[in-house]
């Protein structure tokens, strides 16, 4: 699916870097305390922001690790192996449907396939954390809120960035020889 040689990148290990700092500080300002034990925040902007542009393994790696680490520092490390996993699915996905074609429909189902992941993940993660099926139901509208925003964020964003930097697109090299 990728080339090794990706993971090698200097440029890639750089975008990388930035990316997950840029999610870890999206997940980090705003947190909006949730019943639950959770938080609604705008990370998901991030994490689909950099799988669209920098395709699904910046996306990946940004994605678990800025919003895992936004868990870590904020008070909630429980939460954090989950939110690697989904979010950096998340990202995969996000970068994975996009395909390095910048075309608003795929944009727009990616989001979707991402906020699917977001709250099947979350309920099941709520569902093992707080050992209850009903109290882990109980964030599904946040985390479709959260999901929702995340994506009218991103997809102009992403659209207002590659306006003012054509080559910001990665190019999908799964695919190439």
């Amino acid at each position: 699916m990728f080339k090794r040689e990706m993971l090698t990148n200097p440029r890639t290990l750089a975008l990388t870097g930035v990316m997950t700092a840029v999610i870890f500080v999206m997940t980090s300002i705003i947190k909006i305390p949730t019943a639950a034990g959770g938080f609604i925040h705008f990370g998901d902007a991030g994490v689909l922001f950099a799988g669209f542009a920098f395709g699904p393994v910046v996306g990946m790696i940004a994605g678990g690790l800025g919003t895992a680490l936004a868990d870590m520092a904020g008070g909630y490390a429980l939460w954090a192996p989950s939110t690697l996993v989904i979010h950096g699915l998340m990202g995969l996905a996000a970068g994975y449907l996009v395909g390095g074609k910048p075309q608003l429909q795929r944009l727009i189902v990616a989001s979707g396939i991402s906020g699917v992941i977001l709250v099947l993940g979350y309920l099941i993660a709520g569902t093992i954390i707080l050992s209850s099926f009903g109290t882990a139901l109980t964030e599904v509208p946040l985390n479709l809120v959260q999901i929702a925003v995340g994506a009218v964020v991103a997809i102009p964003l992403f659209f207002a960035v590659l306006r003012a930097y054509p080559p910001l697109i990665w190019h999908n090299t799964a695919s190439e020889g």
